[in-house]
């Protein structure tokens, strides 16, 4: 009889644990700033749009969760990741946290998509072809808050000169064009649009990464789900349709 009980409660308490993620709402962090093709900022009347929330909201459906969309500076987004008070970042790469507490409290999905960055400089200011070796003699600039590939390791050492940090990627881009700074590095995706506008250039890749959303690890359940729906939106086409609808077909 014990050992019926047991297994009752046993049985009682799996399907618990499974719902109590359903109708649930994750906030999401997104930078304070529009990051087109992945998110644009909402306005008095439109909602905010991107291939981060078309991908989110899809799967949303299919686990039967929702997202709610706050913005925020990056800096600050990572603090409230760590104190439980966010619950989702979307276009994360693993080796993009790595401070103990991130380590520790974070589970990633699988892979949604990749990111190719990009080295951008000043042509005014830098008349030599730009590569790898020149740009780790130059001084780099970065967002407070985001993961520094390290281009400029021995200089940095070296001199100990540290990457100047700024809030949002258009301050980022002034500092460039005001020649404050050498070259900061963004995705492909995102810089494009502003280099001709801005007398600006941009190198061939210097990385790629796998981009994943990182959750909490209070919400590690739910991940087999999440990368079940994005592994049936892969073999679908619905990611690449998103891709295609916010960045356009690929070169």
């Amino acid at each position: 009889m014990r050992h019926f009980l047991g297994v009752a409660l046993i049985c009682l308490m799996f399907p618990f644990k499974v719902l109590s993620v359903q109708n649930k709402v994750l906030d999401v962090g997104l930078m304070d700033q529009g990051r087109p093709p992945y998110f644009t900022l909402p306005t008095e009347t439109a909602l905010a749009t991107g291939l981060y929330i078309d991908i989110l909201d899809e799967i949303g459906r299919e686990v039967g969760v929702k997202f709610r969309y706050r913005f925020l500076p990056q800096a600050r987004i990572r603090h409230l990741m760590n104190h439980y008070r966010i619950d989702v970042e979307p276009g994360i790469a693993k080796e993009w946290r790595t401070e103990e507490i991130e380590l520790k409290q974070s589970v990633y999905s699988t892979t949604i998509l990749t990111s190719s960055e990009v080295a951008v400089y000043n042509p005014k200011n830098i008349k030599i072809p730009v590569t790898k070796d020149v740009l780790a003699s130059l001084t780099p600039c970065s967002i407070l808050g985001f993961f520094d590939l390290d281009l400029s390791k021995d200089k940095l050492k070296d001199q100990h000169i540290k990457p100047q940090q700024v809030l949002t990627e258009i301050q980022l881009l002034q500092m460039i064009k005001n020649k404050r700074c050498d070259f900061a590095v963004f995705p492909k995706d995102v810089v494009k649009p502003h280099l001709s506008r801005l007398g600006l250039m941009a190198t061939d890749s210097v990385a790629v990464f796998d981009l994943k959303i990182r959750f909490t690890e209070q919400y590690s359940e739910l991940l087999p789900q999440v990368n079940n729906a994005i592994e049936t939106m892969l073999y679908n086409g619905k990611i690449e349709e998103i891709i295609s609808k916010y960045r356009g077909v690929r070169d």
